[in-house]
């Protein structure tokens, strides 16, 4: 099983309780097949841009389980639907997945770090200005 995250718009032109009914109908479209995780119900937005001459719309999104064979079957449904003004629906990565990708950036403390003075040696305030602003100037 692969999550999957879907968010989509719905007209502005239904009103409170087919939006609900619509959301339903989706939901249900979904969990026939797939597991349902992390619903968020509809909200009404105002788009920063229209679509389809529309500059407000209910947003909805969740997350669920599914294989990509029901994914696609999904997806193909959605585009025939009337009242949906968009969507969107994406793979989800693996939190482990994402972190073994990120590199951490390297910090002034650890370029400082480095260069680990000698014992018994001091260091000079001019000599860590100058790793200050090479540092920086990376």
């Amino acid at each position: 099983m692969t999550n999957y995250e879907l968010t989509y718009l719905i007209s502005p032109e239904l009103n409170e309780e087919e939006i609900k009914d619509f959301s339903q109908k989706i939901d249900s479209l979904v969990s026939k097949t797939s597991k349902i995780t992390k619903p968020e119900g509809p909200r009404k937005i105002t788009l920063v841009y229209p679509i389809q001459k529309k500059g407000e719309a209910f947003l909805a999104t969740f997350e669920f389980q599914s294989s990509p064979q029901e994914a696609e079957n999904l997806k193909k449904g959605l585009e025939k639907e009337k009242n949906i003004l968009r969507f969107l629906l994406i793979k989800k990565r693996g939190v482990e997945k994402i972190k073994k990708r990120l590199r951490p950036a390297p910090t002034i403390v650890s370029a400082i770090k480095e260069e680990k003075p000698r014992p018994g040696k001091k260091v000079e305030l001019k000599e860590i200005e100058k790793k200050l602003e090479e540092v920086l100037k990376e």
